[in-house]
Parts: structure tokens; sequence; C-alpha cells
């Protein structure tokens, strides 16, 4: 007697595709492949889902079309080790309910990731830690509010801490992100760029623009600790040029005999190209970080995502930087007026180099 399988419904195939991709990102092919149906009938059902919210997609090119779950919780949903990324949900879920009890409110994401380095840091716990915009955090990110949701579906993995531990680390920390950053910055050896930025940031957006010398200085002292390797020599460039152009408009007439107004709207400028180099160098901070922790058959699908992001900031950068070099065109550099003794010095130093 021959068994009639059921054909599976729309909606049974659409919980099967969400249960695939509670491993990480998949593309349509390798689900299809799955799932033991086509193309065309897996991607009219996850176009379904990503109206639906349930889905997104986080790279297309050609016919690759790579998807993640909406809820999966790590950035730029990357496909984390299932026991690393149970492991940091469990030590963010003690840490949102240790704060509630310690503190009576709901603790804020910066201090939760704050938090949650120190703890790996001084315990010696697994659990991976990468460089991205804001400092040190873990691969996983969550809203505190949503944690329930999260362990419910991802579930967890016990670590060998107990609650005393996490209550003294808790009272070293506020709910303020700015502090808690800037604290991160100073207290870690190997964050000198980290805080540098921060000065930056700080000085520019508070309209410092009395003080040029020291923001130069600043961006100088910056350029000395970007990384030297091959990897990064393309951002090393761009930051070079931005330099030099910072400091042609700091020494231009327009910038320093222009209004409040005039001196606000370059710094502007000069601001937001900077927040394009800091973007893309994090960037390539957090994915050599979060290389080690990605298991190998995912590691084509890591290198899609790392060079799409990157290509996007690398965009950005390129644009700003012309716009700050259609600035300078319509600058001159501020005249210098010399003593005569150093009239006298460059004249000798004019004729020994014609004798040359």
């Amino acid at each position: 007697m021959t068994i009639k399988q059921t054909r599976k419904t729309p909606e049974e195939i659409k919980e099967e595709i969400l249960l695939h991709l509670k491993r990480g990102p998949l593309s349509t092919k390798k689900l299809s492949d799955l799932l033991g149906s086509n193309w065309s009938t897996i991607n009219s059902y996850l176009e379904e889902l990503k109206d639906r919210g349930d889905v997104r997609e986080i790279y297309s090119r050609e016919n690759l079309k790579i998807y993640i779950r909406a809820d999966y919780p790590v950035f730029y949903g990357l496909p984390l080790d299932e026991d690393k990324l149970k492991e940091s949900l469990f030590l963010l879920s003690k840490i949102i309910g240790r704060w509630k009890i310690v503190n009576g409110s709901t603790i804020t994401k910066t201090p939760l990731q704050k938090i949650a380095v120190e703890l790996i840091k001084n315990n010696s716990l697994n659990v991976p830690v990468v460089r991205f915009h804001y400092g040190k955090v873990l691969t996983t990110y969550m809203e505190p509010e949503k944690i329930q949701q999260i362990v419910k579906v991802y579930g967890v993995k016990k670590l060998n801490i107990v609650d005393k531990t996490i209550d003294e680390e808790i009272n070293k920390h506020t709910n303020i992100a700015w502090l808690e950053r800037k604290k991160q910055y100073e207290s870690h050896s190997d964050m000198k760029l980290f805080l540098l930025s921060d000065y930056v940031s700080y000085s520019i957006s508070k309209n410092k623009i009395d003080e040029p010398g020291k923001i130069l200085d600043l961006f100088h002292n910056f350029l000395l600790e970007i990384p030297t390797d091959e990897k990064y020599s393309l951002l090393f460039k761009k930051y070079h040029d931005f330099i030099s152009v910072v400091n042609f408009i700091f020494n231009s007439d327009q910038f320093n005999n222009g209004s409040k107004e005039e001196r606000e709207h370059y710094f502007k400028e000069i601001l937001n190209t900077f927040d394009s180099l800091w973007q893309t160098l994090t960037t390539e901070f957090f994915f050599n970080d979060i290389e080690f922790f990605i298991k190998q058959d995912f590691k084509e699908i890591l290198q899609f995502i790392k060079d799409s992001k990157l290509k996007t900031y690398y965009s950005e950068i390129d644009e700003k930087l012309s716009n700050l070099l259609d600035y300078k065109k319509t600058l001159t550099p501020k005249k210098i007026d010399l003593s005569e003794d150093e009239k006298g010095i460059i004249e000798i130093l004019l004729e020994g180099a014609n004798e040359e």
C-alpha cells in the first residue's frame, strides 16, 4: 500500500524557513536546497516574509540574495557560532535582570554592553567581544525590553558567573551612554584611537571654533594611531587626504576672517567627513575581530557582507572628501607677514636652491 505524502502548506514552508534562519543568514539557493523546493518558490515566500517584517535581506547581487531573521540578535546578521550566541544571550539577560533588581529601572543598551565587556574581561569568560563604532561590545545586541522574546527563540547557555559578581560590576556603572563609553576608552589601554575620536567629535560638536590648531593636532595624533597593515592602506590614504584639506581650510583667509556661522559650516562638513572615516575604520575592526567566531561554512557570506558594507562607507568618504575639495577651490591661503630677518633667511635659501 502506497502512503500518500502530505503536501506542505505555504505557511508551513515559511515556518521552516524561519526555523533554518535561526542558525544565521542563508541564501535563497541554500534554503531551497534545504527545503527541497525550487528557487522561485522559496524566493516568493521570502519576499512575503520580508513584507511581513519576519526576515531581512542583508545582501543582494544578481541572483544571490542572503536573508536573516528580523529578530536575529547579532550585528549585521552575521552567523555567530550557536554556543557563543547562547552564552552571550545568557550574560546579557543576567545583566538586564540584575540591573532591574539593583537599580529598580531598565538598563539602556550602552551600559549593558560595557558591563558585559568588563565581566568577560575580569572573569575570563569565553564570550566574543569585538571593537565597533562606540568601543568594545559583544557580537550580540538587543533592546533590553525584548530580552524574553529573544531568549525564547534562541535559548541560552549558562556561564560560570554568580549574581554577586554581576551586582558588584553593575554598581560601578551608570545608565548614561556617553559616560560609559568614555570610561571604557580611558580604562582600556588598547583604545587610544577611540578616545581620540571622542575628543575630536566633542571638540567640534561643542563649537570650539577658536581652537582649530588643537583640533588639527588631534587629527594628526589620530593618523599616527591608524594601523599600518595592508588592509588599512586605502583608509590611511583617504585620511591623509582629509588632513591635507582640513589643514588648507584652517589656514585660509576665508576661514580665519569669516563669520562665526561660516566657521561653524566648515566644522560641520569636516566632522561629517571624519565620522565617515571613523565608521569605516571601526567596521574594519569589527569584521577582523568577529572573523574568529564565525563558522567555516559561513565565511563566504561573511566576506560578501563585509565587502558590501565597506563599499558603501568608502563611497560616502569619497563623496564627502569631494565636497571638502570643492570648498578648498574657493579658498585662498592666509597671507603670512614675515619679519625682515625671516625674509632674509628665505632669500638665502632660495639662492642656494638656484645654485644647485
